[in-house]
């Protein structure tokens, strides 16, 4: 006669609460994995529109007739209107800028309401958005003067994206444009 061996309710309940808690630690790494993996996609889309963003506001947009105007190639700069005959001070950081180029108009960049806006009379409208944050972000972005002659703009710019329960993303620069056509 042969005996069947059968597992007791002990046996099998041990055996549910170990497959239970594997499967909650495998769903929970995942989860987790995911959410860095969010923050991290995030951070590299955020850094990848302020390095855009700075590309444009050096090398200025393309307005009408195909031409850009930056700051690279401005004759004057200042935080406020219009840009002085001679260079400023240094002034401290500011969130808009004006800039006269090689025709002369003063043009700006500012920040409105998370928006970055270039400001030209020589386009139509005059008002041109370059970039505006994604949802529950907050942009920076700052303009000083980097040398005492002025020939130097320092520019900061920063975007913080808040994520609903979760560590929040961001992407930041800051640099120093060379103005090539500043009297000297």
């Amino acid at each position: 006669m042969t005996r069947k061996s059968a597992y007791t309710i002990t046996e099998f309940l041990s055996a549910s609460v170990i497959i239970v808690l594997l499967f909650a630690s495998a769903l929970g790494a995942y989860i987790m994995v995911k959410g860095i993996s969010f923050n991290s996609i995030a951070g590299c889309n955020l850094q990848r529109d302020v390095d855009i963003l700075l590309a444009t506001i050096i090398k200025g947009p393309v307005e009408q007739g195909g031409k850009a105007f930056g700051l690279r190639s401005s004759f004057a700069v200042s935080a406020a209107t219009p840009p002085p005959v001679t260079p400023l001070p240094a002034w401290p950081g500011q969130s808009t800028i004006y800039f006269t180029d090689k025709d002369d108009n003063v043009r700006r960049y500012f920040l409105n309401n998370n928006t970055v806006i270039y400001d030209s009379p020589t386009q139509n409208p005059n008002q041109r958005i370059i970039y505006t944050a994604p949802g529950n972000s907050t942009i920076i972005m700052r303009f000083s003067a980097a040398s005492a002659d002025q020939q130097v703009v320092n520019v900061y710019i920063s975007v913080i994206q808040q994520n609903a329960n979760r560590a929040s993303a961001a992407g930041s620069i800051i640099t120093n444009v060379n103005l090539r056509n500043m009297p000297k």
